[in-house]
Protein backbone atom coordinates (compact mmCIF):
# COMPACT_ATOMS: atom_id res chain seq x y z
CA UNK A 1 0.00 0.00 0.00
CA UNK A 2 1.31 3.44 -0.93
CA UNK A 3 1.70 5.82 1.96
CA UNK A 4 -0.33 8.94 1.24
CA UNK A 5 0.52 10.96 4.34
CA UNK A 6 3.53 11.47 6.59
CA UNK A 7 2.75 12.04 10.26
CA UNK A 8 5.05 12.69 13.18
CA UNK A 9 4.39 11.41 16.69
CA UNK A 10 5.96 13.32 19.56
CA UNK A 11 5.54 11.24 22.68
CA UNK A 12 5.85 12.57 26.18
CA UNK A 13 4.18 13.20 29.49
CA UNK A 14 3.82 16.93 28.65
CA UNK A 15 3.87 17.75 32.34
CA UNK A 16 3.76 20.60 31.35
CA UNK A 17 4.15 21.10 27.58
CA UNK A 18 6.57 23.92 26.80
CA UNK A 19 8.14 25.87 23.96
CA UNK A 20 10.85 23.23 23.53
CA UNK A 21 8.17 20.69 22.57
CA UNK A 22 6.68 23.11 20.03
CA UNK A 23 10.08 23.93 18.52
CA UNK A 24 10.91 20.22 18.13
CA UNK A 25 7.53 19.47 16.53
CA UNK A 26 7.78 22.34 14.07
CA UNK A 27 11.44 21.74 13.12
CA UNK A 28 10.87 18.03 12.45
CA UNK A 29 7.62 18.76 10.56
CA UNK A 30 9.36 21.20 8.24
CA UNK A 31 12.68 19.33 7.84
CA UNK A 32 10.98 16.00 7.03
CA UNK A 33 8.02 17.50 5.13
CA UNK A 34 5.47 15.92 7.46
CA UNK A 35 1.78 16.65 7.01
CA UNK A 36 1.26 17.03 10.75
CA UNK A 37 2.73 16.19 14.14
CA UNK A 38 0.63 14.65 16.89
CA UNK A 39 1.47 15.10 20.55
CA UNK A 40 1.12 11.59 21.94
CA UNK A 41 0.32 12.14 25.61
CA UNK A 42 1.69 9.26 27.67
CA UNK A 43 -0.70 7.47 29.98
CA UNK A 44 1.31 5.60 32.58
CA UNK A 45 4.89 5.72 31.26
CA UNK A 46 6.74 2.63 32.44
CA UNK A 47 9.93 4.63 33.15
CA UNK A 48 8.25 7.50 35.08
CA UNK A 49 6.01 7.89 38.09
CA UNK A 50 4.21 10.68 39.94
CA UNK A 51 2.87 12.51 36.88
CA UNK A 52 -0.05 14.95 36.85
CA UNK A 53 -3.40 13.23 36.08
CA UNK A 54 -3.76 12.39 32.38
CA UNK A 55 -6.90 14.46 31.78
CA UNK A 56 -5.07 17.60 32.95
CA UNK A 57 -1.99 16.86 30.84
CA UNK A 58 -4.21 16.38 27.77
CA UNK A 59 -5.87 19.73 28.47
CA UNK A 60 -2.45 21.38 28.79
CA UNK A 61 -1.24 19.80 25.53
CA UNK A 62 -4.39 20.89 23.70
CA UNK A 63 -3.87 24.44 24.96
CA UNK A 64 -0.26 24.34 23.74
CA UNK A 65 -1.20 23.45 20.13
CA UNK A 66 -4.47 25.35 19.94
CA UNK A 67 -3.29 27.94 17.41
CA UNK A 68 -1.40 25.58 15.08
CA UNK A 69 -3.35 23.57 12.48
CA UNK A 70 -0.29 21.35 11.91
CA UNK A 71 -0.17 20.13 15.51
CA UNK A 72 -2.73 17.83 17.15
CA UNK A 73 -3.09 15.93 20.44
CA UNK A 74 -3.65 12.16 20.53
CA UNK A 75 -4.83 10.95 23.97
CA UNK A 76 -4.97 7.21 23.16
CA UNK A 77 -2.18 6.20 25.53
CA UNK A 78 -4.00 7.78 28.47
CA UNK A 79 -7.03 5.60 27.75
CA UNK A 80 -5.10 2.34 28.27
CA UNK A 81 -4.83 0.50 31.54
CA UNK A 82 -1.37 -0.27 32.86
CA UNK A 83 2.03 0.68 31.49
CA UNK A 84 2.35 2.46 28.17
CA UNK A 85 4.52 0.91 25.43
CA UNK A 86 5.31 2.60 22.12
CA UNK A 87 5.09 -0.70 20.22
CA UNK A 88 1.44 -1.13 21.27
CA UNK A 89 0.60 2.42 20.18
CA UNK A 90 2.31 2.04 16.80
CA UNK A 91 0.55 -1.28 16.17
CA UNK A 92 -2.78 0.36 16.95
CA UNK A 93 -2.10 3.40 14.76
CA UNK A 94 -0.81 1.30 11.86
CA UNK A 95 -3.98 -0.82 11.95
CA UNK A 96 -6.27 2.23 12.14
CA UNK A 97 -4.46 4.34 9.52
CA UNK A 98 -2.39 1.99 7.33
CA UNK A 99 -1.89 4.66 4.65
CA UNK A 100 0.26 6.81 6.94
CA UNK A 101 4.05 6.71 7.10
CA UNK A 102 4.68 7.20 10.83
CA UNK A 103 7.68 9.11 12.20
CA UNK A 104 8.28 8.69 15.93
CA UNK A 105 10.15 11.69 17.34
CA UNK A 106 12.31 11.42 20.44
CA UNK A 107 15.21 13.13 22.13
CA UNK A 108 18.73 11.78 22.34
CA UNK A 109 18.25 10.79 25.99
CA UNK A 110 15.16 8.71 25.18
CA UNK A 111 16.83 7.21 22.10
CA UNK A 112 19.78 6.09 24.20
CA UNK A 113 17.33 3.98 26.24
CA UNK A 114 15.99 2.16 23.14
CA UNK A 115 17.82 -1.12 23.91
CA UNK A 116 15.76 -1.33 27.14
CA UNK A 117 12.40 -0.62 25.46
CA UNK A 118 9.69 -3.26 25.68
CA UNK A 119 9.33 -4.71 22.15
CA UNK A 120 11.58 -2.00 20.75
CA UNK A 121 12.25 -4.06 17.62
CA UNK A 122 8.52 -4.05 16.83
CA UNK A 123 8.31 -0.29 17.34
CA UNK A 124 11.29 0.27 15.02
CA UNK A 125 9.64 -1.83 12.32
CA UNK A 126 6.45 0.27 12.37
CA UNK A 127 7.84 3.81 12.19
CA UNK A 128 10.85 5.83 11.20
CA UNK A 129 12.47 6.87 14.47
CA UNK A 130 13.63 10.48 14.36
CA UNK A 131 16.17 11.59 16.96
CA UNK A 132 16.41 15.29 17.71
CA UNK A 133 19.44 16.90 19.25
CA UNK A 134 19.10 17.95 22.90
CA UNK A 135 21.47 19.99 25.07
CA UNK A 136 23.88 17.95 27.18
CA UNK A 137 22.98 14.55 25.72
CA UNK A 138 24.97 12.41 23.28
CA UNK A 139 23.51 9.44 21.44
CA UNK A 140 25.03 6.29 22.89
CA UNK A 141 23.75 3.27 20.95
CA UNK A 142 25.14 0.18 19.29
CA UNK A 143 26.01 0.94 15.65
CA UNK A 144 23.42 -1.48 14.24
CA UNK A 145 20.67 0.34 16.15
CA UNK A 146 21.97 3.86 15.52
CA UNK A 147 21.91 3.29 11.74
CA UNK A 148 18.16 2.63 11.90
CA UNK A 149 17.46 6.15 13.17
CA UNK A 150 17.08 9.46 11.36
CA UNK A 151 18.47 12.60 12.95
CA UNK A 152 17.18 16.17 12.85
CA UNK A 153 19.07 19.02 14.44
CA UNK A 154 16.87 21.55 16.21
CA UNK A 155 17.73 24.82 17.95
CA UNK A 156 18.73 24.18 21.55
CA UNK A 157 15.96 25.45 23.78
CA UNK A 158 17.22 24.72 27.28
CA UNK A 159 13.87 24.27 29.00
CA UNK A 160 12.50 21.14 30.65
CA UNK A 161 9.23 20.15 32.25
CA UNK A 162 11.12 19.22 35.43
CA UNK A 163 12.62 22.71 35.70
CA UNK A 164 9.26 24.33 34.89
CA UNK A 165 7.51 22.44 37.69
CA UNK A 166 10.16 23.75 40.11
CA UNK A 167 9.79 27.26 38.74
CA UNK A 168 6.04 27.25 39.28
CA UNK A 169 6.47 25.81 42.78
CA UNK A 170 9.07 28.43 43.69
CA UNK A 171 7.27 31.38 42.09
CA UNK A 172 10.07 31.96 39.56
CA UNK A 173 9.74 33.26 35.99
CA UNK A 174 7.92 31.00 33.52
CA UNK A 175 6.72 33.55 30.97
CA UNK A 176 7.95 32.76 27.42
CA UNK A 177 8.88 29.22 28.48
CA UNK A 178 5.35 27.89 28.03
CA UNK A 179 2.59 29.08 25.67
CA UNK A 180 0.35 31.69 27.36
CA UNK A 181 -2.69 29.37 27.26
CA UNK A 182 -0.71 26.67 29.10
CA UNK A 183 0.45 29.17 31.72
CA UNK A 184 -3.13 30.32 32.30
CA UNK A 185 -4.31 26.75 32.91
CA UNK A 186 -1.43 25.99 35.28
CA UNK A 187 -2.16 29.08 37.36
CA UNK A 188 -5.94 28.59 37.22
CA UNK A 189 -5.66 25.02 38.52
CA UNK A 190 -2.76 25.71 40.89
CA UNK A 191 -0.68 22.99 39.25
CA UNK A 192 2.88 22.32 40.46
CA UNK A 193 2.25 24.57 43.46
CA UNK A 194 1.66 27.65 41.27
CA UNK A 195 0.05 30.55 43.06
CA UNK A 196 -3.52 31.25 41.88
CA UNK A 197 -4.09 34.51 40.03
Amino acid sequence: MEMSRRVGLLGGTFDPPHLGHLVVAECVRVELALDEVRFLVAGQPWMKSGTTPAAMRIELAEAAVLDDVNLLVDPRETEREGATYTADTLEELSAEEPEIAWHFILGVDAASALPRWERGDVALSLATFVVVSRPGHDLDLPVDLATQLSEVEVPHIDVSSTDLRRRYRDGRATRYLVPPAVDRLIVEHGLYGAAHG
